[in-house]
């Protein structure tokens, strides 16, 4: 018991470090140099106190990793393991990104665009631009990860894993990165497109299944790498798809 606190503790301070610093201190600048953003929303995400409700979310489902089945992060001298984390993670992120604008262009981009302008969007949307989409979608992929995929994988799978007394902890860990996997994509499908649960048409049912299959990606590279992985693939992601694609 007393080696899993500590092993909590230092996943803690390793996400002090290298999650919560770097995304308040994006929060920081934006405060004091605001960047223009096309939409109002991306604006109000860089709130402290809203910025701080996600990091608190992630800071205890990092705190509680050790008592799941996910790996741990790397101590700051494992070089190695980190360059390994660091290129896997951005590397399927990029994929990820590349596969998005390869089937927004040839597929469903038309589609989405049409059901955009039925619903009163803006489809001249463009993302926030060089050189504050950098820092923009940093501190984006920080606080994401913590809601979409540290917090709802890592918490209940301790409390059930508690329940359970240790059993089926590897079972439990991927019925819940499964569930975590639905959150964004059906998020984005029924409040914003307001599609059905899963789509109506071909396209936004196939839509719908890329975007699970690539959350549940992340839920594994969390688990194979630890909780900076998804962070990474998330903003390897936005760097081709956010960052300087407008």
């Amino acid at each position: 018991m007393n080696v899993t606190w500590k092993a909590g503790r230092r996943e803690l301070a390793l996400f002090a470090l290298l999650a919560a610093l770097p995304a308040l201190a994006v929060v920081a600048v934006f405060q004091v140099h605001p960047w223009p953003t096309p939409m109002r929303q991306q604006a109000d995400n860089l709130a402290w106190v809203l910025t701080s409700i996600y990091l608190a979310m992630g800071a205890l489902g990092v705190f509680l990793l050790p008592w799941t089945k996910a790996a741990r992060a790397p101590s700051l001298g494992e070089g190695r393991l980190w360059t390994r984390l660091v290129l896997w993670s951005l590397a399927t992120g990029l994929v990820y990104g590349a596969t998005d604008l390869a089937l927004s262009r040839f597929y469903w981009g038309a589609h989405l665009a049409a059901v955009d302008k039925r619903n009163g969007f803006d489809i001249t949307f463009v993302n926030v631009r060089p050189p504050w989409s950098v820092l923009h979608y940093l501190h984006a992929s920080i606080i994401s990860e913590c809601a979409f995929r540290l917090a709802p994988i890592l918490i209940p799978a301790w409390l059930v894993g508690r329940l359970l007394r240790g059993r089926y902890e590897a079972a439990t860990y991927w019925t819940f990165a499964v569930l975590a996997a639905l959150i964004e994509p059906l998020e984005k499908a029924v409040l914003l497109r307001k599609w059905g649960v899963f789509g109506t048409e071909p396209m936004e049912v196939a839509g719908n299944i890329e975007a699970i299959a690539w959350q549940f990606v992340f839920a594994v590279l969390l688990r194979r790498f630890g909780w900076p992985a998804p962070i990474l693939a998330r903003f390897g992601y936005y760097l081709l798809v956010r960052c300087f694609h407008q």
